[in-house]
């Protein structure tokens, strides 16, 4: 059977990486391995997306690991799928469990102490990699006689990602809810009812540096929606939730629960709620907070302004791709 390339079942990680590394522990244990689900685009470099399993810090090293870092450019977002892990950040730290989602901005000191193996399932954007990097890494393999040599670590400071290390964190235990850091579907920016969907601000653009967003669609059973014929803008949609029928190209499929879709630029679609879903539009393009508070005013302080031509508008002014939205 040919495989479906809109889509990335997570939980079946042999069949869906394209491509994986691992990391390790002083005592040769693997300490993470991560895979490659889609590749980043574009000078941002947005629609990166890995599935990283990370293994528990060996008990012996709980109470002193911090891993405390930062990126110079780089933002992520993770969605913790399974186990728990302590995150540092802005003198806390605090507990986080499955259902949590983590959003690291560029310059933010932060570290994590993996308790539990976890699913840490990151996007990533401006999240750039140094390509002096390769080229030191060359020398040492051809020369490994030079590979403590402190000149040559000097031609690569930042290493190959952009990562940071930073001193470690005084802090103080607090509940998650009050980690501005950590975000929960429960707990969105706004919120906005329609019928069958609640369309939720998880990140703000201004908490990406203006380049993306994070909106979850939380959908009930027989809730449809149908895309613009070509629509201009790739997304990447993550069903952390639920059952969706999709159809992209002509070609139907089901997405459950830990699935991305990928879905290209001019390729119709349209999809049919099967189950309670959470879908999170990890590329972030359209403006939909914009749109969605736009929407809401209109229905609320002008609704003599609530008409078809002006929702159309809106659509075009934010990015919106989607045509048609209902019940079955």
């Amino acid at each position: 059977m040919a495989k479906n390339e809109f889509l990335f079942d997570l939980k079946t990680p042999e069949t869906t990486w394209n491509g994986s590394g691992k990391h390790f522990w002083p005592n040769g244990k693997v300490s993470s391995e991560a895979g490659l689900i889609t590749r980043m685009e574009g000078p941002h470099g947005l629609y990166w997306c890995l599935d990283t399993i990370m293994h528990a810090v060996p008990e012996e090293m709980q109470a002193t690991w911090q891993m405390p870092h930062y990126h110079v450019h780089g933002y992520e977002t993770f969605f913790v799928d399974s186990g728990k892990l302590y995150l540092f950040i802005n003198k806390q730290r605090v507990l986080c469990t499955p259902g949590d989602i983590v959003h690291l901005q560029a310059g933010q000191l932060h570290g994590m102490c993996f308790l539990e193996e976890t699913k840490w399932r990151g996007t990533y954007h401006d999240f750039f990699t140094y390509p002096e990097a390769g080229d030191v890494a060359r020398v040492k393999r051809y020369m490994p006689e030079l590979k403590d040599d402190p000149e040559l670590a000097k031609l690569a400071p930042r290493g190959e990602m952009d990562s940071v290390m930073g001193e470690s964190f005084v802090y103080k235990d607090v509940p998650v809810e009050q980690c501005l850091a950590v975000k929960h579907v429960d707990r969105p920016h706004a919120a906005y009812a329609f019928p069958g969907l609640s369309m939720r601000v998880i990140v703000e653009r201004w908490e990406n540096g203006g380049t993306k967003e994070m909106v979850c669609a939380v959908c009930e059973p027989g809730f449809t929606a149908e895309w613009v014929k070509y629509p201009p803008l790739r997304e990447l949609l993550y069903v952390r939730k639920g059952k969706v029928k999709f159809t992209i190209l002509g070609q139907e499929f089901i997405a459950d629960d830990e699935c991305v879709v990928n879905i290209p630029r001019f390729a119709p679609h349209k999809i049919e709620v099967l189950e309670h879903s959470e879908i999170y539009d990890m590329g972030g393009q359209s403006y939909w907070s914009l749109f969605l508070q736009s929407v809401e005013s209109l229905q609320v302080n002008n609704p003599d302004r609530y008409n078809e031509e002006n929702i159309e508008r809106l659509k075009k002014k934010f990015d919106i791709q989607i045509k048609s939205i209902g019940m079955k």
